[in-house]
């Protein structure tokens, strides 16, 4: 017979140290598995924390810039009406800030039914004014020599000279102090800056700086036009900027100036400021027919609410100020 006999398998082949190994191997496949699933997990909720912080952001900046947007509306209307109350000549202060009052109003109610249709609530409110006044006059208006312009100030906020070109005087900064147009602004406690508007060996309307009574500095120069704007409190001539020619000392001083015209014979053009008195209402100036009522400044409340923003803030209104 043919010998159907076999030997059973090895048991330490089936149960062994090859069956040791492959459990541990199954046991590195599953750690590296939770490991690869933990590492998701991981980067899945550093992104939605960045995406948060994102989304928080934009929402901050977002609002930030409403509201300055309103601020921004508020001022400008605010400053606006000043100056428009301002040029039409007000009887009295009393009249002025009575027309500055009725404008805020209308300004409140324009900028709440504006903002309303965006979601928002505002309001502005005039809380009070300052008194000065506003001087507007031909330079011919002027003593040939010197004059006052504004004297005793302690603010002065639109400050321009209209320039013709053709009725300044040709010179150079070496000779401007005898030669050229000039306004002096003289600190009561020292120290004076000049600032000369001629034309320039090349042509130009020139602006030079002095101090003390020193050779001047020239600053800037523009091509001549048939008007030539030198803007002294927001130092520009023209549309160029030309730095240096308001004193920093006179931004917000602690004592009074006085604004003087020199050799204005040697120019042409129109002159305008508004300016607050150290005291009282009116500013004393030499050019007293040319002299009218005005509110220099306006303190407003605005308030601006949303369903994510609340803002609320007092602000000064002075427009054309240095460094304004």
């Amino acid at each position: 017979m043919a010998d159907v006999s076999f030997d059973l398998p090895d048991r330490g082949g089936l149960f062994g140290d090859g069956a040791r190994g492959s459990d541990r191997g199954q046991l590195l496949l599953v750690a590296g598995l939770v490991m690869a699933v933990s590492l998701v997990v991981l980067v899945v909720l550093l992104n939605s924390t960045i995406y948060s912080e994102n989304v928080a952001t934009r929402g901050i900046e977002s609002a930030d810039g409403e509201a300055m947007e309103v601020r921004s509306t508020a001022v400008g209307g605010t400053g606006e009406l000043l100056d428009s109350t301002n040029r039409a000549g007000p009887s009295g202060h009393g009249d002025a800030e009575t027309t500055v009052r009725a404008g805020v109003a209308d300004l409140d109610e324009a900028m709440a039914r504006s903002y309303a249709e965006r979601g928002g609530v505002a309001r502005v409110e005039l809380v009070g004014t300052e008194n000065g006044s506003r001087i507007a006059a031909a330079l011919a208006a002027a003593d040939p020599s010197a004059a006052t312009l504004a004297g005793d100030v302690d603010r002065t906020r639109g400050f321009v000279f209209a320039a013709d070109p053709t009725g300044l005087t040709d010179t150079d900064a070496a000779n401007a102090d005898t030669d050229a147009f000039h306004v002096d602004l003289n600190a009561s406690t020292g120290g004076s800056r000049q600032v000369y508007v001629y034309n320039g060996t090349d042509g130009n309307v020139t602006v030079a700086v002095g101090e003390d009574g020193g050779e001047p500095s020239v600053r800037c120069s523009v091509p001549p036009d048939d008007r030539v704007v030198v803007d002294f409190t927001a130092e520009r001539l023209g549309d160029r900027p030309c730095p240096g020619i308001w004193p920093p000392s006179l931004v917000a001083p602690g004592d009074a100036y006085d604004i003087g015209l020199i050799n204005a014979s040697e120019a042409a053009g129109e002159v305008t400021v508004t300016a607050r008195p150290r005291s009282g209402d009116t500013v004393t100036t030499d050019l007293t027919a040319a002299r009218q009522p005005a509110t220099y400044e306006a303190t407003i409340n605005l308030w601006y609410r949303t369903a994510d923003l609340r803002f609320e803030t007092a602000v000064r209104v002075a427009p054309g100020e240095p460094d304004a």
